[in-house]
């Protein structure tokens, strides 16, 4: 992770700016989201997982569990800007196929055409 990157998990700035790219280009926007995405379910994860572990009374504090959470988060944040685990790639095809399914307003659709434009296989009875 690039320490000298101003990006961090409580920018608002960049969120700002995301929101922003996304109203005027949404394609463009979809893998900055999908990124964020992946880092919010990283960091949930590291949280779980830091749950399982016993702790010492020595070290335990209310600040120490601040800071712990504050480096879990920017964790989060540098494992899904290195690739993560795979999960922004998946979620930004998922974005652009619902991009390219329109279903036009007030159409009656069958529940297996609708699935079916969305990739999923149906099978028939």
């Amino acid at each position: 992770m690039n320490v000298k990157d101003t990006s961090s998990w409580y920018d608002f700035g960049s969120l700002a700016n995301l929101r922003a790219k996304a109203e005027k280009k949404p394609s463009e926007a979809q893998s900055s989201v999908a990124s964020q995405f992946e880092s919010l379910f990283l960091n949930l994860m590291l949280k779980e997982m830091r749950k399982t572990v016993s702790r010492s009374g020595l070290m335990g504090s209310e600040a120490m569990e601040t800071y712990q959470q504050m480096f879990d988060q920017q964790i989060a944040l540098g494992m899904s800007k290195a690739g993560g685990i795979g999960l922004a790639p998946f979620i930004e095809s998922q974005l652009q196929r619902q991009d390219s399914v329109i279903v036009k307003p007030n159409t009656v659709v069958s529940t297996d055409v609708a699935l079916q434009q969305r990739g999923f296989q149906v099978k028939s009875r």
